[in-house]
């Protein structure tokens, strides 16, 4: 199911994402974190990893139909990447808050 975001909105909470993300699986969570980054911190289930320099190359590969829901480490690098990709057109966009640190917390299960 496609859902319409806000194209102001960029970032979502972790309590939103629970609350109101989670249990749909209406989305995609993207980890764009290189391989260095991934394996020395950790993995999450469930998503599709592309590093945030690998985007601009392969940015018509987006998806349009579902909602992104990006994630690095803190959400800082998620942060720029969503607004890269809102001003290139990718309304579908948005990261999580606090990012995959926060994340693991408030979701444990969806450490990989």
């Amino acid at each position: 199911m496609f859902y319409k975001t806000n194209d102001d909105a960029l970032g979502i909470t972790v309590k939103e994402f629970v609350d109101e993300w989670y249990e749909k699986q209406d989305y995609i969570l993207v980890d764009i974190r290189d391989t260095e980054e991934r394996q020395s911190a950790g993995t999450v289930k469930q998503t599709f990893n592309i590093s945030m320099y690998e985007i601009p190359d392969q940015i018509e590969m987006a998806p349009t139909h579902i909602v992104c829901l990006m994630l690095c480490q803190d959400s800082t690098k998620a942060e720029q990447v969503t607004k890269y990709l809102k001003n290139n057109g990718y309304n579908n966009m948005i990261y999580i808050e606090g990012g995959i640190d926060e994340l693991l917390k408030a979701v444990p299960e969806l450490k990989g």
